[in-house]
């Protein structure tokens, strides 16, 4: 099992992708991407977003690299 965690810096808060992945020799048997927002100043954690398919987290961290912090709107309310 491969764990992949990106974190993505703001001003207040941090955005965490953390992707689970199993794989065997046949493809991926298990994949779960969850996505944290962590305060900055408290440290308090919140679970935003979980998604079962493939690729999900990558292509949120995609997203803010190409257009910013407007990517999570969304997942902070």
């Amino acid at each position: 099992m491969e764990t992949t965690t990106t974190t993505i810096r703001g001003l207040a808060v941090d955005v965490l992708v953390i992707e689970t992945t199993h794989r065997d020799g046949k493809g991926v048997l298990f994949y779960v991407a969850t996505v944290v927002i962590r305060s900055r100043k408290t440290g308090v954690e919140k679970v935003a977003r979980r998604s079962r398919i493939p690729g999900t987290g990558q292509s949120l961290v995609r997203d803010v690299q190409r257009i910013g912090v407007r990517a999570l709107d969304l997942l902070g309310s």
